[in-house]
């Protein structure tokens, strides 16, 4: 099971997506065409081709920075043993080869009793931790030179999204290094080949960049989390390059789909709705 929650919990974190919601004002419109720099996409999780979850992101990029908002809900049969949900907001600024992020702040809800809240403030020579209920980082401490090279998980998305460390050579991008209040790992990108890719209702039909996602455990956890850690199996994605009006560079690097191979069957997430501004013509 635990190797399934963080399977689960990885798609949750690499697809990037949300339809618009009307709790997000700050970011996305309500109503009508998105504003320039607003991306909003949606993704279906799915375990043996069984939905059982989805998650949502929505961001926005101007000249000053970034602000990004997702939300994770387990649903279906998984709900029976997992009732889970994962809130989460981060801002901050575009660097020219990284992100430079603010804040983070996320709300993790299991059931109706167990709620977890992590607020990471990025100021300072270190990044500050706010933990409710707290929990002791003292046990598999993540050093104060490991927490300034990473950012947060939503900064970490919005890094890959925004295709800051993707070029000719490693159009998915390369590393995205993450803390997220207490853990610290990579999620590096390796270019296997372009491919064609067709989704349902007209969402996408047209080459996209097939990568190897890999998942690498650096501290804060416990050595039988890192032990299992270094046997997860490979994660796969498409990624398309989406043209839109505001996004850093005149595009989106979007995942399409991602999957990966467990020993009991394939889990994937699939992009179920993506809305971007259009780029500007002429």
């Amino acid at each position: 099971m635990s190797r399934l929650r963080t399977s689960l919990l990885l798609m949750s974190a690499l697809a990037t997506a949300a339809p618009i919601r009307a709790s997000s004002p700050a970011i996305l419109p309500a109503a009508g065409e998105p504003q320039e720099g607003a991306v909003a996409l949606a993704y279906s999780i799915a375990f043996w081709g069984i939905p059982f979850g989805g998650t949502e992101y929505s961001g926005r990029f101007t000249d000053s920075g970034y602000a990004a908002r997702s939300h994770f809900e387990t649903s279906g049969i998984v709900s029976i043993f997992w009732q889970a949900t994962i809130d989460a907001t981060a801002t901050g600024r575009i660097a020219k080869h990284g992100l430079m992020p603010y804040e983070y702040d996320s709300y993790y809800s299991r059931g109706s009793t167990r709620k977890e809240r992590v607020k990471v403030t990025f100021s300072g020579n270190e990044p500050a931790t706010f933990a409710d209920p707290p929990y002791d980082t003292t046990k598999f401490p993540v050093s104060a030179d490991e927490k300034r090279q990473a950012v947060d998980p939503m900064s970490a998305i919005t890094l890959i999204l925004a295709g800051v460390r993707a070029d000719a050579a490693n159009p998915c991008g390369t590393v995205a290094p993450v803390f997220d209040g207490r853990r610290r790992y990579d999620i590096s990108f390796t270019y296997v080949k372009d491919e064609p890719v067709k989704l349902a209702d007209d969402l996408f039909d047209g080459r996209a960049h097939l990568c190897q996602l890999h998942y690498r455990q650096i501290s804060g956890f416990k050595p039988k989390i890192m032990k299992e850690g270094a046997a997860f199996p490979p994660i796969f994605a498409d990624f398309a390059d989406i043209p839109a009006a505001g996004a850093p560079d005149g595009h989106y690097v979007v995942a399409l789909k991602l999957w990966s191979d467990l020993s009991w069957g394939t889990i994937s997430a699939r992009l179920t709705r993506l809305q971007t501004a259009n780029p500007k013509s002429g």
